[in-house]
């Protein structure tokens, strides 16, 4: 009996540390973007099974998806909660719709398609406010409206924390720069400009153009896979994004791109995932 009550410090150092683990790991949220090539085509098998195996191995507690195309709001539900979303909302059914599913309920949406090319998706899961969103893909100065709607509805929202603007840019970072030096991204630009009479992705058909991602930096949004990136690093012509507020960022612990024998074979694009220390 001497033993056990000696050894009652111990045991109870031994719970609280246990309990504490568990707490960390409970806590350690979860979001993904994905552009999934119209509608996940590459995945023929019935219910797209083997994009459901690949998310619940990833495992997000949110997932942003872009080109959701040919699904309706009761398909993309259905598809969500085979891989344990029970929460979707779909932009809008025809085109090249953005898709958001979540575990935890989506609320306070909001969808914009007036003045966007493809649009965009405005909600609150749990504490975050979110947009997912796919910019154009043809023209640089539409892009650069675009950006200018949405980071003025950042704005005018009476959310002024807890941000997570996320999906398809269509657009460069001034953070990469350096990556394009060598003029072999402009000039890739310049023959599809003269295979695709509407493409405008060139400022005066010549430059590359920074502006969209300079003006989501400069008003203050950080981003996450350029600054917390272990492993998997941004490369040269990335599109795809999510970044976070100022408030948010301290949490964030990892964002990274997900290279895998799914993502090397499903989609023209790479997944982003970013994980955050989430305390509530």
């Amino acid at each position: 009996m001497k033993t056990l009550y000696k050894n009652i410090p111990l045991i109870l150092l031994l719970l609280l540390t246990a309990s504490g683990s568990s707490a960390f790991a409970q806590n350690k949220f979860r979001i993904i973007s994905y552009n999934i090539l119209e509608g996940m085509k590459t995945d023929t098998t019935k219910g797209k099974q083997d994009f459901v195996k690949w998310v619940k191995s990833e495992n997000p507690d949110i997932l942003a998806l872009q080109e959701c195309n040919k699904f309706t709001q009761k398909s993309l539900e259905d598809l969500a909660r085979s891989y344990g979303h029970t929460y979707a909302v779909l932009l809008r059914e025809p085109g090249y719709p953005v898709g958001l599913t979540s575990k935890y309920p989506i609320v306070d949406v909001q969808k914009v398609i007036d003045n966007m090319h493809h649009g965009f998706i405005v909600a609150k899961i749990k504490d975050l406010n979110i947009i997912v969103l796919h910019l154009s893909p043809h023209k640089y100065w539409k892009r650069r409206e675009e950006i200018d709607v949405i980071l003025s509805t950042i704005a005018a929202s009476a959310q002024k924390e807890r941000w997570v603007i996320m999906g398809d840019f269509n657009s460069l970072s001034p953070l990469d720069k350096e990556n394009y030096a060598d003029g072999k991204y402009a000039d890739r630009l310049k023959e599809a400009a003269k295979k695709y009479s509407f493409h405008e992705n060139l400022v005066d058909g010549k430059y590359l153009d920074f502006e969209v991602q300079k003006r989501i930096l400069e008003f203050g949004l950080h981003d996450t896979a350029k600054e917390k990136a272990t492993g998997n690093e941004p490369r040269s012509n990335r599109i795809d994004y999510i970044y976070v507020s100022k408030d948010l960022m301290p949490q964030v612990t990892k964002a990274q791109f997900i290279r895998d024998e799914f993502t090397a074979t499903h989609s023209d694009h790479v997944p982003v995932i970013m994980e955050f220390k989430d305390k509530k």
